[in-house]
C-alpha cells in the first residue's frame, strides 16, 4: 500500500511510479494527437503579423466554400469569375484529401496554410469588389478597344501565325 498526496492506494512505491508514469505518457501522447487532428505541427508561421491557425484545413474549407458561392454573382462568361472557381475547387479539392496540414501546404505550393487563408479573405473581398463594379463590362470594354487598336496597326505589326492576323479574324467572325 502507498500513500500519494492523502489518497491511500493499493500499490507499492514502484508500481505507482510507473502508473503514474504510464499516464503521462498517455496524456502527452493523446495530446499530440490531438494536435496532428488540428493540423497545428508548428508553433508559428515565422512570418511577423501572421499567426498559426489551429485549424487551418477547416478555415480554409469555409473560406473557399464563401468565395465559391460569392463568386457565383458574376456571369460565368467572366474569365475572372472562371478563373477564381478554378483556383478555389483545387483548394477545396486538396483539403479535402487528407487533415495534414503540411500534405495541404505542399499540394497546394502556396506557401503556409495561413497565407492561403490571408489570400482566401483578400479574393472573397475582391469578389465583392468586382460584383460591385460590374468589372466584367469593364474588362469587355477595354478588350473592344484592345481589339481597334490592334486591327489599326495590323499592317505595322508582323503576325508569326498569318491565321491570328487581325483582318482574318474580322472576316471569320462576319462569316
Amino acid at each position: 500500500m502507498a500513500w500519494h498526496k492523502g489518497i491511500k492506494f493499493c500499490f507499492s512505491g514502484k508500481q505507482l511510479v510507473r502508473l503514474l508514469t504510464m499516464l503521462r505518457r498517455s496524456v502527452l501522447a493523446a495530446s499530440q494527437v490531438a494536435k496532428r487532428a488540428m493540423g497545428t505541427y508548428k508553433t508559428s508561421t515565422g512570418l511577423v503579423g501572421l499567426a498559426v491557425d489551429p485549424d487551418g484545413k477547416n478555415t480554409l474549407m469555409h473560406l473557399s466554400g464563401e468565395v465559391l458561392d460569392s463568386v457565383k454573382r458574376i456571369p460565368d462568361t467572366s474569365q475572372y469569375r472562371q478563373n477564381v472557381e478554378k483556383w478555389f475547387t483545387f483548394i477545396s479539392s486538396e483539403c479535402s484529401k487528407t487533415d495534414d496540414v503540411k500534405k495541404i501546404e505542399d499540394a497546394m505550393e502556396l506557401g503556409q496554410i495561413e497565407e492561403v487563408i490571408e489570400m482566401a479573405k483578400e479574393e472573397k473581398k475582391l469578389v465583392q469588389y468586382y460584383f460591385e463594379n460590374k468589372g466584367w463590362e469593364l474588362v469587355a470594354k477595354d478588350q473592344e478597344e484592345a481589339d481597334k487598336m490592334v486591327l489599326e496597326m495590323a499592317d505595322s505589326i508582323y503576325f508569326t501565325d498569318p491565321e491570328s492576323h487581325p483582318a482574318k479574324l474580322v472576316e471569320a467572325k462576319k462569316a
